[in-house]
């Protein structure tokens, strides 16, 4: 499997290029789940990595239901990072009714143009995951980040399954979510193309912000190599 890495730190995206993960999500504020990373943690990171990069773009903590202004600030984050060598770019959003606007994934399709782009976990909180998926597909994303509308991912293995069934070769559906050294090789077995995690350790302190633990990691990228 391809193992995509969430990194806030200058250390974490070091500690992920050397143990041999696929790629790095880059962000910055896991304790909030994640949020856009700045300008110069991204060129920071860019200048001194060659592993693939893809940005997360995510204005603030809270749902994923933006106002105008805020879908500018999302624009404008995405076009600040496509003046860096990136690989792909993670963003998602969420209408009143708990599904997505189709124009603006199409609009967001078209900005970053060239790039893999990548819908976040937002889906789990849509209403309707299959019809989602189809806008998805439409729109011309080319992964999905999610539990499976569950707590870890590991429980959400069989509505991932069925979405990645439906999308056949269309799109790559990603678990992420509790993933660690241990049930890694369940999505192996599930027959899943690439994982998602932070890597960190069990017992990091919880309000600290989270560090990449490189003995888990390490047993990660071992277990989904076999």
């Amino acid at each position: 499997m391809n193992i995509e890495v969430c990194c806030n730190s200058v250390y974490s995206v070091q500690i992920a290029e050397k143990l041999g993960a696929s790629r790095v999500e880059l962000c910055q504020n896991l304790l909030q789940d994640g949020l856009t990373p700045s300008l110069e943690l991204l060129q920071e990171v860019c200048e001194s990595h060659t592993i693939p990069i893809h940005v997360l773009i995510r204005p603030r903590i809270g749902d994923f239901l933006y106002t105008a202004s805020e879908l500018k600030q999302i624009d404008d984050a995405i076009i600040q990072a496509l003046k860096f060598p990136v690989a792909g770019i993670v963003v998602g959003h969420m209408n009143r009714e708990k599904g997505v606007d189709p124009a603006l994934l199409s609009h967001w399709r078209a900005l970053t143009q060239g790039l893999e782009l990548t819908f976040h976990r937002a889906f789990d909180q849509v209403a309707k995951p299959f019809n989602v998926l189809e806008h998805l597909i439409e729109a011309g994303f080319n992964r999905i980040l999610s539990s499976g509308q569950q707590s870890s991912a590991e429980k959400g293995i069989p509505l991932l399954q069925d979405l990645q069934k439906l999308a056949g070769t269309s799109l790559e559906v990603m678990p992420g979510g509790g993933i660690n050294d241990n049930n890694a090789p369940l999505f192996l077995d599930a027959g899943f193309k690439s994982i998602h995690l932070s890597a960190k350790s069990a017992t990091h302190s919880a309000h600290l912000e989270p560090i990449i633990d490189p003995y888990i990691l390490k047993n990660v990228i071992t277990v989904s190599s076999k």
